[in-house]
């Protein structure tokens, strides 16, 4: 029996006909016309746009104008559904809504007599402009019928309109190129309706670019509004969306959330059982929980809902194709199935009125996701349309993110959902016939624009009524060229050529001008500058050396973690605190209006388990499988020492261990420290005697070697300027690595030489202190702010200095809130304190 239409929606139906009944009054008045004439208003007013959410009924409108339409003249209708799995559900829709229109069979009424008073064929666009098997055999005349080319062009001949309506408009046929070649070149549908419950409008233009068909802008569009149907008892009242953050921002990618996803989803779920039944409403809910693609994604699911949430394992089914199918929509509606697990690639679509509670494990961040995810559970089910007194737990839907980054998506979606409104299309048509004669013109005329289109006799024509102009500027003339060239920067090179040409002599060429340069280079290289080292300066400095690590380095590492009792306690922690923030998706034009509470989550295995192998990695020269395999040794030996239980099974000693290190990520950096500074040895540094150089230095005053090293950056200068100018120095030198005075127990390995060795008047001892500027730039980076901890066992802390950029006075710098803030202005005469 045929459903009554709802107001808003008899509203938008109205509409749709009314608009399609001046297409049809347009290809009357042009049926003596040319067929190009024809064509061209096809593509100017055949195509319409229907957008609605998921549920309100488009699909009940479309079928009643389908079938009203059809009522006023034969129409030969193709409804393309998304996916195979979805033709059948079509069918049945179409039957029960419009059972006066002849339903046809792709493989067996391909029959001019069988098409020849309308109906339908539903298919999908696979099936008639794809390389498969059904496309071709539908696309060639046999024994069953004819080609359906062939079909429709003969069932034009016989006096019938096409149409088309195509169901999920954005995501079918604008990606395919067959798909849009045989909607242009052989479907040619003078009605197209095209429905979608994404409503973009770059969907739509892309539509247009691909077929030559204008749909015109939203305005004039056909649309439901959300509130329309909810207030019809079609849709709930809302839908809440709940995602979680953890408190500690460290601990943030260790936190297993889809498995806190699934916990919480199945929580509310069995709450609105309960609240099912006492209203008496003998209906099962439907969880559905949507996973990534792959196999192993859906049987994780699948166990820990059976094992770890207690459903019952019939009770939880898995989908596995990879769009929607018969199985997919009997599985929806049987009521013996609590728990739909199903791919994220079939999130469009399927009808699943039982649904409540939606946990997307892993989601995109995009619109249509947010929309499919919608629409899966949005629905109200026939049971609950009627009532008006619904608690709200029965009356929204509910989203449980694992990423919460989808939000995104689905705010995106309900601020796109909510700015529908129910409107019928834009009347009339966008094509005016003109008779001058006998001669038939067209004319394209939009709304607020003047005429921009005309089709005359054959001819199209653009007018242009912007009044602009192309204009291009070109260089005309050799002089233009010359006078382009001289101002580019290759002027100077020519410069330097003509220079090198004169050097070498009037008539020389421009070889043997490359050679006299290269002659003077060559003897310019043979020469070089000796500077001698200071005769009151040491002939060596102390220095500490790192020798490469032993044999045994991966044991010696266990061997120095400190598994203390308190650190062995951590091994069992696996929860972390996490906020779970709630919030409707169509609460107000601001924003998602959110509540929030604290719950305990556990920590992913598999995070976990990668994280202690980021922080294994970071110890240099260690191997990972030695030093791994060293560790659960030292730590089972440890927890069994203490007297606590070790678990038997290798992956739980494993995951306990990986949870400590994570728990403790100082832990094993501590013990390469310890061990490597044990392993440090005091040297001597030899200062050479003289210092070489191919180039003439600057001379500086008291510098080690009596000039100014090569290589000094803007603030290394500056500091050896205020050095080679103090009377309080006694002399100072540049220290570079790998030969110079280098220091390596401040850290884990890494050698840090300090730029300057000062010898500074009454410093106490040898005199020495070490100097090391720092650019602004590295004041917040971890490994330069430790830095300013080193200390040399007879010279002390290193001096850190910098200036910040475009200032002229240095300030010393010292570790403060984990970075190198001011200690005050720089002055030598601090540097003859310790």
């Amino acid at each position: 029996m045929a459903a009554t239409l709802n107001p808003f929606q008899e509203t938008v139906c109205t509409g749709i006909v009314a608009r399609l009944d001046n297409v049809r009054e347009l290809y009357d008045r042009l049926s003596q016309a040319d067929p190009a004439r024809l064509h061209e208003a096809r593509r100017n007013d055949a195509a319409l746009v229907l957008q609605a959410p998921t549920g309100a009924g488009k699909t009940l409108v479309a079928v009643e104008a389908m079938r009203r339409v059809s009522a006023k003249e034969p129409v030969l209708w193709f409804w393309f559904a998304p996916f195979t799995g979805l033709v059948e559900q079509s069918r049945r829709v179409i039957a029960s809504q419009a059972p006066e229109l002849s339903l046809f069979d792709l493989a067996s009424d391909r029959q001019p007599d069988v098409v020849r008073g309308g109906g339908v064929f539903v298919v999908t666009w696979a099936s008639l402009a794809a390389r498969s098997a059904e496309s071709r055999r539908a696309r060639q005349t046999g024994d069953v019928g004819l080609a359906i080319d062939v079909l429709i062009a003969q069932a034009r001949e016989q006096g019938l309109r096409i149409g088309c309506v195509v169901d999920e408009a954005h995501h079918g046929f604008q990606r395919a190129t067959q798909a849009r070649a045989f909607f242009t070149g052989v479907l040619q549908p003078d009605y197209a309706l095209l429905m979608t419950a994404t409503p973009r409008d770059a969907d739509m233009a892309d539509f247009e670019s691909a077929t030559g068909y204008t749909v015109g802008e939203p305005a004039d569009w056909a649309s439901v509004s959300r509130s329309d149907a909810v207030d019809a008892g079609l849709l709930k009242r809302g839908v809440r969306m709940v995602r979680f953050i953890a408190r500690d921002g460290d601990t943030a990618q260790l936190v297993d959330y889809e498995h806190l996803a699934l916990r919480e989803c199945a929580a509310l779920h069995r709450r609105i059982q309960g609240e099912l039944r006492d209203q008496g409403v003998a209906l099962t809910p439907l969880m559905l929980v949507q996973v990534p693609d792959g196999r192993a994604a859906q049987e994780e699911a699948r166990r820990h809902l059976v094992e770890e949430l207690g459903f019952d394992a019939a009770a939880v089914r898995v989908h596995t194709a990879d769009e929607p199918d018969p199985d997919l929509l009997s599985l929806a509606q049987d009521p013996a199935v609590e728990v739909l697990v199903f791919k994220m690639a079939v999130a469009l679509g399927f009808d699943a009125p039982r649904a409540f509670t939606l946990a997307a494990l892993r989601g995109a961040r995009d619109v249509d996701f947010g929309v499919q995810v919608i629409g899966r559970i949005v629905r109200r089910h026939a049971l609950l349309q009627s009532r008006t007194d619904l608690p709200p737990l029965l009356d929204n839907g509910y989203v449980f993110l694992a990423n919460s980054e989808s939000q995104a998506g689905l705010l995106q979606a309900g601020e796109q959902i909510n700015t529908l409104t129910t409107q019928a299309p834009e009347l009339g048509t966008q094509t005016v016939v003109t008779v001058i004669g006998d001669a038939t013109r067209l004319q394209v005329v939009r709304s607020g624009e003047p005429l921009s289109l005309l089709v005359a006799d054959g001819r199209v024509s653009i007018v242009d009524t912007s009044g602009s102009e192309d204009s291009r500027q070109d260089l005309e003339s050799e002089g233009q060229a010359g006078t382009a060239l001289s101002q580019s920067p290759f002027a100077s090179l020519a410069g330097a050529t003509q220079a090198l040409l004169e050097m070498a002599g009037g008539e020389a060429t421009v070889e043997t001008a490359a050679d006299s340069l290269l002659s003077a280079f060559a003897l310019a290289g043979e020469s070089s500058y000796r500077y001698p080292r200071r005769a009151d300066a040491p002939a060596s400095l102390r220095g500490e050396k790192l020798p490469p690590v032993p044999n045994d380095f991966e044991a010696g590492i266990a061997a120095h973690v400190n598994f203390s009792a308190e650190v062995l306690n951590e091994r069992t922690r696996r929860r972390v605190q996490v906020q779970r923030i709630e919030g409707g998706l169509f609460d107000g034009q601001s924003g998602v209006a959110e509540d929030g509470q604290d719950i305990w989550a556990s920590m992913s295995p598999e995070a976990v388990a990668e994280r202690a192998e980021q922080i294994r990695l970071r110890l240099p020269d260690a191997n990972d499988r030695e030093l791994y395999e060293r560790l659960l040794e030292r730590f089972v030996a440890a927890v069994e020492a203490s007297g606590a239980e070790m678990p038997e099974d290798e992956e739980a000693r494993m995951q306990q261990l990986d949870l400590v290190l994570v728990r403790r990520p100082s832990l094993l950096r501590d013990a390469y420290r310890s061990m490597r500074r044990d392993h440090v040895q005091d040297i001597d540094v030899p200062l050479p005697a003289e210092l070489h150089s191919d180039l003439r230095l600057r001379p500086a005053n008291r510098a080690l070697y009596g000039v100014f090293p090569p290589g000094l950056n803007g603030d290394e200068l500056a500091i050896a300027e205020q050095l080679d100018a103090s009377p309080l120095v006694r002399w100072w030198h540049r220290n570079t690595p790998p030969r110079g005075l280098g220091l390596y127990r401040w850290d884990d390995g890494a050698g840090f030489y300090p730029d300057f060795v000062v010898c500074v008047e009454g410093r106490p001892g040898s005199g020495i202190a070490l100097l090391e500027p720092k650019g602004e730039h590295l004041w917040g980076k971890d490994s330069e702010v430790d830095k300013s901890a080193a200390v040399h066992p007879d010279h002390g802390r290193v001096f850190m200095v910098g200036r910040r950029r475009g200032e002229h006075a240095f300030v010393f710098l010292r570790e403060l809130g984990g970075k190198l803030q001011s200690d005050g202005a720089f002055s030598i005469d601090r540097m003859r304190f310790a």
